[in-house]
């Protein structure tokens, strides 16, 4: 249990990861995450050690089998990380009774999407980490000059968004970021 070899298997390290591992694992319990959402984020770059200790664990030899899906998984978050950097400008937002917001975004010339697509969203007057996925419910062949998104009351960062939309008129002033929209390529079936 003890043992830090150099050669082989070091059953240390495959131990300091599966400890790593588990706390990524209990941090994805929907009350945990859901309650302390930083404690979830934080918790899971823990998957940096995770794989550093993996690497010790299983020798180089097996870890190179790995590095393939690694470095799509590295190029995936450093773009991700490009894209979610740019700020969007909010056109309006329109408050229902029944706790749903409609957000209206101003899209690029040639943005492409489908109703079906998902867009993350980030607010960071609410939340600066929290990213929230929500489905477009614009069609870019239809309305030209703005993306909508749907967004239903339910949990705190949604109970959020709706009490600053409608106490306050902070349209202009509210910075929003996006990632996306991701989706199917065509609806057409």
């Amino acid at each position: 249990m003890e043992k830090w070899t150099k050669v082989g298997i070091s059953n240390v390290a495959g131990e300091l990861a599966l400890i790593f591992g588990l706390l990524m694992w209990i941090a994805t319990i929907p009350r945990i995450r859901r309650k302390l959402f930083e404690l979830f984020f934080y918790t899971h770059h823990l998957y940096i050690l995770f794989i550093v200790f993996f690497i010790f664990h299983v020798g180089i030899t097996y870890a190179c089998l790995m590095l393939p899906s690694f470095y799509l998984f590295m190029v995936d978050r450093y773009l991700r990380f490009l894209q979610s950097r740019n700020q969007v400008r909010l056109v309006s937002a329109r408050v229902s009774p029944c706790e749903a917001v409609e957000l209206n975004f101003s899209k690029a010339h040639g943005l492409t999407y489908n109703p079906t697509s998902v867009m993350f969203v980030n607010i960071p007057s609410i939340s600066k980490l929290q990213w929230h996925p929500f489905n477009v419910t614009s069609n870019s062949n239809l309305e030209l000059e703005k993306l909508s998104v749907a967004v239903k009351s339910g949990g705190t960062w949604t109970q959020n968004l709706y009490k600053l939309l409608s106490t306050h008129s902070t349209i202009d002033h509210l910075s929003v970021s996006v990632e996306g929209p991701y989706g199917p390529a065509s609806t057409n079936f």
